[in-house]
């Protein structure tokens, strides 16, 4: 009985953990969050094959340094009068022919065309790899704006199920006062009209709660969203600091986001097609070198003329190496177009790059602005708490004796519980607008 009794609760214990295992699995941490997106958005999987494209095409462009080399061989069969060498005549004989050949080339000059195209798609491939990381912090930034819509929707639900709870103590209190008769009866109704609204207010916040959950989980392309859930990290509210300055921030981002050293590589890379389309002015030299044979038979040889076939092979054997030299002297002015097609794109670069400077000054003076918003609303939202907090406390106290009506009472708590949405409201803009900062520092996103 007592080996039964203990191995109950081995497996007690076993099942609990178990369950307890199975309800933390799908809890997740910002970090867990970010790095799950790195891993399976389909965005960042789709500019990883672009990178890896980019990276076969500067291998190809190294190798075309190399000769070439290729073999052929050719058969026919022929029909009709046929040239027959041993008796100095034209026949009407059917034949057949082998030929076969070995052939190289390799360039020795083409205006450094291959040096510049390689060193093209090494800026190309840059680019890419750039591009793969800006991906990665917009995702990043969208996930971490998810996030904390969640803590901001989880601790007003909380708030609003502290204040239905408070209204259901009131009016369980406020019931007994009026079966013992010393209160009318209507403030217990008004008191139960007011739980109800509230009731209605959680409701709202856990759909809210709800949808902000969906939304993480798409945003994640999770297949199970049912039991999804994250991580409360501990966020302190006394760490609040006005940010650095938007310029100081900017110069710092310049030289770390990834659109910028992307946008500096498609230039560096425009510059190079331009080398290359200049490098058409000049003249190109080639090394050419073959092998060849061939033989021939004929199909009908009663006088035995056909030779056997290696032996043909081998006294027909020829060898050739020669160079040569190409100077482009007149081709309907296509060099030319190519050049200023070239320039254009180094000016279109340029352009893109300082746009997309311009762009980081704009967001970075946003982020600032909105940063310092949030942080005045935050500093000024605590004061606003704890005055309407003092209000209501006072109210309620005066409202248990009966020296105000429910009127009053309800509308100190309603202005209370604004005030504690406000500063939480404040709270998450103010974190969100540092974490942009933060970012553009190159501080990783974490809570």
């Amino acid at each position: 009985m007592i080996k039964k009794s203990i191995y109950a609760v081995i497996v007690l214990i076993l099942t609990a953990g178990y369950v307890s295992a199975q309800d933390t699995t799908n809890v997740w941490s910002l970090d867990r969050c970010i790095t799950y997106a790195y891993e399976n958005n389909l965005t960042i999987k789709r500019q990883a094959l672009n990178s890896q494209y980019q990276s076969n095409t500067l291998k190809q462009s190294k190798l075309n340094r190399l000769p070439d080399l290729n073999a052929q061989m050719g058969y026919s069969f022929n029909f009709g009068y046929t040239w027959i060498q041993q008796e100095a005549t034209n026949v009407d004989r059917n034949t057949q022919s082998f030929n076969s050949g070995l052939g190289s080339n390799v360039n020795l000059f083409k205006g450094m065309t291959v040096a510049n195209t390689i060193k093209r798609d090494r800026f190309n491939l840059e680019a890419a790899l750039q591009t793969t990381e800006k991906i990665k912090n917009d995702i990043s930034l969208q996930i971490t704006g998810s996030y904390l819509q969640i803590l901001f929707d989880k601790e007003l639900l909380k708030v609003a199920k502290e204040q239905h709870q408070t209204t259901i103590l009131q009016m369980e209190r406020t019931k007994q006062l009026v079966d013992a008769g010393k209160l009318a009866r209507g403030k217990y109704l008004e008191l139960k009209s007011q739980a109800a609204k509230e009731a209605l207010n959680v409701t709202i916040q856990e759909n809210n709660l709800s949808v902000s959950l969906l939304n993480l989980a798409q945003l994640l392309d999770l297949k199970n969203t049912s039991d999804f859930d994250i991580v409360d990290p501990d966020i302190s509210d006394s760490a609040k600091e006005l940010p650095q300055a938007p310029e100081a921030i900017y110069f710092t981002a310049l030289d770390i986001m990834p659109q910028i050293k992307s946008s500096l590589f498609t230039l560096k890379s425009s510059e190079y097609e331009l080398k290359m389309a200049k490098g058409n002015y000049y003249p190109s030299l080639n090394l050419n070198f073959s092998l060849g044979a061939n033989a021939n038979w004929l199909n009908d040889d009663p006088n035995g003329y056909n030779r056997p076939l290696f032996d043909q092979l081998q006294t027909t054997r020829n060898y050739y190496i020669g160079a040569s030299l190409r100077i482009p002297i007149f081709n309907k002015l296509q060099i030319r177009t190519g050049v200023n097609n070239a320039k254009l794109g180094v000016q279109d670069a340029k352009f893109k790059l300082e746009q997309e400077k311009l762009a980081l000054r704009k967001e970075i003076q946003q982020a600032y602005t909105d940063a310092v918003a949030a942080y005045k609303k935050y500093q000024s939202s605590f004061d606003a708490v704890e005055s309407y907090r003092e209000t209501f406390r006072y109210t309620e106290e005066k409202f248990n004796v009966g020296l105000v009506n429910s009127v009053d009472y309800n509308v100190a708590k309603t202005d209370y519980l604004r005030a504690q949405s406000n500063l939480l409201q404040a709270k998450y803009e103010y974190i969100m607008k540092m974490k942009i900062l933060d970012f553009y520092k190159g501080l990783p996103l974490t809570l």
